[in-house]
Order: C-alpha cells, then sequence, then structure tokens
C-alpha cells in the first residue's frame, strides 16, 4: 500500500516496503526459538523446504550463490522438482541444521552491520581473520559457522583485530 508524504505544496505517494520477517523467523514458521534445545528440537523435525526457499529468497547473495542446492546436497533440477510436490518436503536433520546456521549468520551479519546489504557484501569477502575464507563458504560447516558467529561476535564487540 502506498504511503502519503508531503513534499512542499505537493503530495507524492512513496511505496513502502512490506515488512519482512527474520531469516530464523521464516524457517521456525512462528514457533518459538529463544532456546538452543528448540532449535535444535526444530531441525531434528525437518524444516519445510518451501521454508527454507522462502529464507533463501529475502537475499540476493544467497539466491545468487545456489545454497539451498548446498543446503539439500540435491542438483537444482532435484530441487525444482521436490518444490513442485503437492505434499510438503521436509528436509532431514543435517539439512535443517544447515539451513539454520545460513539463516543465523544472515540474521546476526545483518545486526552487526546494519542492514542486509552490508551483511551480503561482508558475508561475501575474503576475511584476514578467516584465512581468506569467505564467511558464505563457511557456514555449511558446524565448525565453520561457529568461527563465523565468533568473529561476528567480535565485530560487535570491536575486538576483530
Amino acid at each position: 500500500m502506498p504511503a502519503i508524504k508531503s513534499k512542499g505544496n505537493a503530495v507524492v505517494a512513496t511505496e513502502t516496503k512490506p515488512v519482512t520477517r527474520k531469516p530464523t523467523e521464516v524457517l521456525l514458521h512462528g514457533r518459538k526459538g529463544d532456546t538452543r534445545m528448540l532449535i535444535i528440537k526444530y531441525t531434528q523435525e525437518g524444516f519445510d523446504l518451501s521454508d527454507v526457499r522462502e529464507m533463501l529468497s529475502a537475499s540476493e547473495l544467497y539466491m545468487g550463490h545456489g545454497l539451498v542446492e548446498r543446503i539439500t546436497g540435491k542438483s537444482v533440477r532435484t530441487v525444482q522438482r521436490l518444490a513442485k510436490e503437492t505434499e510438503p518436503v521436509r528436509l532431514n536433520q543435517q539439512q535443517s541444521t544447515i539451513a539454520y546456521q545460513y539463516a543465523q549468520s544472515l540474521e546476526h551479519a545483518t545486526n552487526v552491520f546494519g542492514n542486509l546489504q552490508l551483511a551480503e557484501n561482508w558475508l561475501q569477502k575474503p576475511c584476514k581473520f578467516l584465512e581468506g575464507h569467505t564467511p558464505l563458504e563457511l557456514i555449511d560447516n558446524s565448525l565453520g559457522f561457529q568461527v563465523v558467529e565468533d568473529y561476528l561476535t567480535r565485530i560487535e564487540h570491536g575486538v576483530y583485530q
């Protein structure tokens, strides 16, 4: 719905952006997820493929790097075929954990850097702290994810050198 904005004597209609949910909220699909044990429970149940695709679609970076294929370990064609299924397709525990790691990292980076664009820029730049790797390369590995999260926390607290 356009917003009305007064500019001098003229009234100008401006487009408002829809309120978007955080990446982790998309995956959790409205369920409470404030404790690590609940997150573990939800990843054990498995996320819906459609929710993972929706979470990834919030980020141009994530869409451009074929992360749904990296998360599922399946080809583009297989993912497309699965997305057309009439019944919801659930990811297994490992796939769901990786999807959550991508959601958490994007959300954390957005909070640290102030907006999605800056977060995406950081996620795709090689970092000296990460021995020349980009954070995006490391997130699908549990140890790599922890290193990225630790680095974001260090940046957040001003202790990144």
